[in-house]
């Protein structure tokens, strides 16, 4: 099983299925853009509606979606009126796949919003997940993450830290990824890779099978620049 991590350079009823204007699409690949926009986050009410510079949180992910090529399909999938008005607004390119109350609570995990999603579209063969919740995103990362998922059953997105990690323990506090007698200068080791939540790119088995990535060895790359 072949699997990539991409390292990015970061700051540090029963459920219903929309698909606008009938369009379908039985293409083998077929690489569907997933965003879940749910309505009833309670820490940010509506967050994914949260501005920045004059854009949703939803906008700035579905236009890097939109400035990416290689995607069959582009799909919100939510709960809410105001995301769907929202959605209806940005793009009529945009599908919406209406979530379960059981996968839209706040209990509820991307996973099993994501397995659900599948198994209402099976003529889906691969998904990337973009978090909504990460717009620092841009083209060039998304861009890799697409391409790449042509090789590899699965994608995602990680920051490389370089920073000294302790632990609380019953015994005091402990170094987690170092030593205190060899403290490593930052161009002496290779740091840690740290997932950013960018985006989660699989294929739809190992989705189904309950996960978006394996504990195998995963190959690293290196392409873009790290911190």
């Amino acid at each position: 099983m072949k699997i990539i991590v991409i390292v990015i350079c970061c700051l540090s009823v029963s459920s219903l299925c929309c698909n606008k204007y009938n369009r379908i699409f039985f293409e083998q690949n077929h690489l569907a853009a997933l965003i879940l926009a749910r309505g009833g986050s309670k820490g940010i009410p509506l967050k994914n509606l949260s501005h920045i510079n004059g854009q949703s949180l939803l906008n700035i992910s579905l236009q890097v979606i939109f400035g990416t090529s290689g995607f069959t399909s582009v799909w919100v999938s939510t709960d809410n009126e105001l995301i769907f008005n929202e959605t209806e607004r940005i793009s009529n390119k945009i599908n919406i796949h209406w979530r379960s109350e059981e996968t839209a609570t706040d209990h509820a995990t991307s996973l099993s919003a994501t397995r659900e999603f599948l198994l209402l579209h099976p003529e889906i063969d691969k998904i990337i997940l973009i978090q909504v919740t990460s717009p620092f995103i841009n083209e060039k990362y998304l861009q890799h993450a697409v391409n790449e998922m042509q090789h590899y059953e699965c994608v995602f997105s990680v920051t490389r830290s370089f920073k000294l990690r302790w632990n609380k323990t019953g015994k005091g506090i402990l170094p987690i990824n170092f030593d205190p007698k060899r403290r490593p200068r930052r161009q002496d080791w290779d740091g840690e890779l740290i997932e950013n939540g960018m985006f989660y790119g699989a294929k739809r088995e190992m989705i189904m099978n309950g996960y978006f990535q394996t504990d195998k060895l995963c190959r690293n790359w290196n392409a873009l620049p790290t911190l």
